[in-house]
């Protein structure tokens, strides 16, 4: 707004004090610009540095929880497989490297099951196109000879009834 004020006050003065205004404009811009993209990034790193946090709580959480109480929900044991690939490493617990492990096993094993699921979907497709390939002509055949015999039959009755009027 000041800026702005000195603009139109700059203006009515003449060229000189245009310019000067401009370049306080300019300046202001250039001093104020930095602080805000610094200030955007160390915004962003709270925020991630924030959620990280959250995320090795809430795993201490959980897993301090099916040990003390033997909770047995499916799905905090998905959500604590899922934060124990997402936490700072944890090589001295045993919990965490059996649920890494857990995790990666399971993703090999969807891989190997879409994988198999393709091939047999695959097979399937190939050999119903085999069979529909392998029985076209026979089928084409049958139906030129079944053509072919009423034709001849048609024939055979035009004949017939062509000598019964003469």
């Amino acid at each position: 707004m000041a800026a702005l004020l000195r603009h139109g006050a700059a203006r009515r003065l003449g060229g000189s004090m245009v310019q000067r205004a401009q370049a306080a404009v300019a300046e202001e811009r250039r001093r104020l610009g930095p602080r805000l993209i610094h200030t955007e990034e160390q915004a962003q790193e709270e925020i991630t540095r924030k959620i990280q946090q959250k995320k090795e709580e809430l795993y201490d959480v959980i897993s301090m929880a099916q040990q003390s109480f033997w909770t047995s929900g499916s799905s905090n044991k998905r959500l604590l497989e899922h934060l124990a690939v997402q936490v700072n490493p944890r090589p001295e617990d045993p919990k965490w490297r059996r649920l890494c492990f857990s995790r990666r096993a399971k993703a090999v094993l969807d891989t190997v099951g879409y994988v198999a699921a393709t091939g047999v979907v695959a097979s399937v497709v190939v050999n119903i196109v085999v069979y529909f390939i392998k029985s076209y002509p026979k089928d084409r055949d049958a139906a030129r000879a079944m053509i072919r015999e009423e034709m001849r039959e048609a024939r055979e009755a035009k004949t017939r009834s062509g000598l019964k009027e003469h």
